[in-house]
């Protein structure tokens, strides 16, 4: 018997949404740079000088959402043990492999890693799915539960102002028939989860901010309705700890979201397209500031070049 899929749930899962090339488009990594160092965005998106810089964390986070992706997509869209049947630890090893190999030829085809770290940081996946799997019902609750998967990598593409659109990601999108709301959760590797500053950081919420925000316009749903929640993976636990919860692998973080929050997230928005970009939607040519107390690499490098 077909599962019955609520019209919330295809609303998302179903949507289609047209680009265009003409527009720019404004991401929440390109937004996130420019909040930490106007100087560092010039360089890798004004300039496109910062070469592409490879690592070990940005291999293992690629595998690690796809591989919790496919996962959970077996699981809602398929069954429990469909999902249970699913090598788990060697797609996580596959999409390693496969997601070094291009990230090496991107980089010259040089190596900017070794097999053991490779195997180490595999490791470490293996035990947050271990880990996951086993506490799989405290995390995502299924269909059974009234709960369903309506999105993985959904596309949110929103106009800020005529020719200059938001683009991003939403790694997962739930939808409780419950309470009739949904949930845009993003995946977050860490090696030892987010302490309280990371968690008080308002540029580093931003991104979900946003998310909840356009999400609401785009699918015309009562911004009330969405909740966020940043799955934080841990790729360290301490092995003596005073507290259990400092064992698990797993952080669920859920920001405050209200107006308020949601403004100020828009507000770093508005100032940097204001900071950037011209009436004719193009970005503007001057050297921008380095706000770090210390100089990064890139502006070592490439200051005595651009000045």
């Amino acid at each position: 018997m077909a599962k019955k899929i609520p019209k919330q749930v295809k609303l998302v899962k179903e949507s289609y949404i047209k680009q265009s090339k003409k527009n720019k488009h404004i991401s929440y990594s390109q937004l996130n740079t420019y909040l930490n160092c106007p100087r560092l965005w010039e360089l890798q998106y004004l300039r496109k000088l910062a070469p592409f810089d490879p690592s070990i964390h940005m291999v293992f986070g690629s595998a690690f959402h796809e591989t919790l992706q496919n996962f959970l997509d077996v699981m809602y869209n398929d069954s429990v043990k469909a999902s249970n049947d699913i090598d788990i630890n060697s797609y996580l090893y596959e999409r390693m492999v496969k997601n070094y190999k291009r990230a090496k030829g991107q980089n010259g085809h040089e190596h900017f890693t070794t097999a053991d770290e490779l195997n180490l940081f595999y490791l470490d996946g293996k035990h947050i799915l271990d880990f996951i799997k086993k506490r799989r019902g405290a995390y995502f609750q299924t269909q059974r539960k009234g709960v369903h998967l309506a999105g993985i990598e959904t596309l949110l593409y929103q106009e800020l102002s005529p020719g200059i659109y938001f683009k991003g990601l939403i790694d997962l999108v739930f939808y409780d028939e419950r309470d009739d709301t949904y949930t845009l959760v993003d995946i977050k590797t860490s090696t030892k989860g987010w302490n309280k500053w990371a968690k008080a950081d308002d540029k580093k919420i931003s991104q979900l901010l946003l998310y909840k925000e356009f999400f609401a316009k785009q699918f015309n749903v009562d911004v009330e309705k969405v909740k966020i929640q940043y799955f934080i993976v841990k790729r360290k636990v301490p092995v003596e700890a005073d507290f259990a919860t400092m064992q698990k692998r797993v952080q669920e973080f859920e920001p405050a979201s209200g107006k308020i929050k949601r403004g100020k997230a828009i507000s770093y928005m508005n100032k940097f397209i204001k900071d950037t970009l011209d009436e004719n939607g193009n970005f503007i040519d001057k050297k921008y500031e380095c706000t770090n107390q210390k100089p990064c690499f890139f502006c070592n490098v490439y200051n005595g070049i651009l000045d």
